[in-house]
């Protein structure tokens, strides 16, 4: 059994998780929409068609997102293959949580000198639970609101002065894997949970209609 994983709220990540695990990131955080099929191509034809999709939902930019998303939604349609949506800072929160203690403050990079941020605790060993956002603001803001917070994500390594210890966390595909088996698990025992692929923008894109 695989599971293909995809989150383009940074650069492309994607991956087929099984038995063994093939891992793709492409170079930069543009061009998803080029690189995203070529990278999926390959790794079906390595391991076949997956059993499940697992696609981060952001937040992020408007263009690398709903590549991500559109793609993972026209896959499983096409394979008839349960997707499952997972909030991306919930990712990032999740892996830091894995390797220290909390409050974990997953940031991403907003951009405009801004960052998306949300607060992540434990819940259980394979899934969180979102303690407030995710939200848009700046990096002094965030830093005010929550002082002693884990920072963690590539928000928090590029405005690592204003963010103390701020580091960086890349999406961990086995993390997705977890969280998305996590919430059907909950889903199955009756637990109202959205699992849905609906992009978490946040805010208009940088560029649109008069």
């Amino acid at each position: 059994m695989y599971t293909l994983t995809i989150d383009t709220s940074t650069v492309s990540v994607i991956s087929l998780i099984g038995e063994t695990s093939i891992v793709r990131r492409s170079a930069d955080a543009r061009h998803h929409a080029e690189t995203l099929a070529p990278i999926i191509e390959e790794l079906v034809a390595e391991a076949g068609i997956p059993d499940l999709i697992v696609a981060g939902t952001g937040p992020a930019a408007f263009t690398g997102l709903r590549a991500g998303l559109v793609t993972a939604r026209v896959l499983a349609r096409a394979w008839n293959v349960p997707l499952v949506g997972i909030g991306s800072l919930e990712i990032l929160g999740r892996a830091a949580l894995d390797s220290g203690d909390g409050p974990v403050c997953a940031v991403g990079d907003a951009r405009r000198k801004e960052v998306y941020a949300a607060g992540i605790a434990a819940r259980g060993a394979d899934d969180v639970d979102v303690t407030w956002g995710p939200e848009v603001l700046t990096p002094q803001a965030l830093a005010d609101r929550h002082p002693g917070a884990r920072f963690i994500g590539p928000g928090a390594a590029l405005y690592a002065d204003a963010l103390p210890g701020g580091v960086d966390c890349p999406i961990d595909p086995h993390v997705m894997v977890r969280l998305a088996h996590s919430r059907l698990a909950r889903a199955a025992e009756g637990e109202d949970l959205d699992l849905g692929t609906e992009p978490r923008y946040l805010r208009r894109p940088d560029i649109h209609g008069q």
